[in-house]
């Protein structure tokens, strides 16, 4: 009997989490909405840093594999100049891949910082809506730390990249 009581509340307990959970990420999904552009651009911009970063070693084997090896079936000018050639691709996706990588987190940065400050507009909007008399009953720095919590938790969750 004590079990199935606690097996029901234990249920509806799951259940009420799941529900605000749900809630939660609709309105987490509303403030982002608007940055989705930014959020899908920063999405491909790690997406090609990270094709080009897998690039370098391909670029590398080839050097290896048709310079390094073939010595004997090469001029020295031609293995000079076709390695030189490889190298400068090499350093070019290297550059490139580092570049998109600075973009990509420019963005995620850009969008964290307008959604915090969203959040944190839309918090202090909905505090001065309040009577004086319900202003008053919270204690003084109360709302503006509670306004800071949310808009440094909303960020934190983010920037990590778990959890997506």
């Amino acid at each position: 009997m004590m079990s199935n009581r606690l097996y029901t509340q234990t249920k509806a307990d799951q259940n009420l989490l799941e529900h605000n959970s749900d809630k939660s990420m609709r309105i987490l999904w509303n403030y982002l909405k608007p940055y989705q552009w930014l959020a899908v651009l920063s999405l491909l911009l790690a997406g090609i840093s990270q094709v080009l970063a897998l690039v370098d070693p391909i670029i590398f084997g080839k050097i290896i594999d048709d310079y390094a090896t073939q010595r004997g079936t090469k001029t020295d000018a031609e293995l000079v100049s076709g390695v030189l050639v490889l190298l400068a691709i090499a350093v070019a996706v290297a550059v490139l891949s580092r570049l998109t990588k600075a973009i990509q987190e420019y963005m995620t940065r850009l969008v964290v910082q307008k959604f915090g400050t969203q959040i944190f507009n839309d918090g202090l909007r909905q505090t001065l809506r309040l009577t004086y008399q319900e202003f008053e009953n919270q204690q003084s720095g109360e709302t503006l730390a509670l306004l800071l919590k949310v808009r440094s938790d909303t960020e934190r969750f983010i920037n990590t990249p778990d959890s997506f």
